[in-house]
């Protein structure tokens, strides 16, 4: 089974020109889809930063503690679980989300990063 990280070398260029209210549509229908929740974790070992998902276990335990330190990193635990094979292309991949100039509604190229991201995350089973 092909991984969303085999496709990383074939982002997808904006053919035309998206509006914002598109974008957040688009990012919308993104967040929906996946069942990412609005809670945001920031786990301070790692600095990774990602959303939890809806109504999960994490996203429980963070409304409790304020969305800090909350248990271990999912996306430390989920690049463990990567193939070696692939491991570089998930670090560009975490390493382009969790960057300061990434927002998901600033074009449609940073939609798909976050598309990608959040489907390797979650709904990835290696």
């Amino acid at each position: 089974m092909r991984s969303v990280l085999d496709e990383w070398k074939f982002i997808i260029r904006e053919q035309r020109p998206y509006s914002q209210k598109e974008l957040q549509t688009v990012h919308t229908r993104l967040h929906r889809m996946l069942r990412i929740g609005k809670l945001q974790i920031k786990h301070q070992k790692c600095g990774h930063v990602y959303y939890c998902k809806a109504g999960g276990k994490k996203e429980k335990e963070a409304q409790e503690s304020n969305g800090e330190n909350i248990g271990n990193c999912s996306v430390c635990w989920k690049f463990r679980k990567t193939p070696n094979s692939l491991k570089s292309i998930a670090t560009c991949l975490i390493t382009f989300y969790n960057s300061d100039t990434f927002n998901p509604l600033k074009s449609y190229f940073d939609y798909d990063v976050e598309y990608r991201f959040y489907t390797w995350l979650y709904n990835e089973f290696t």
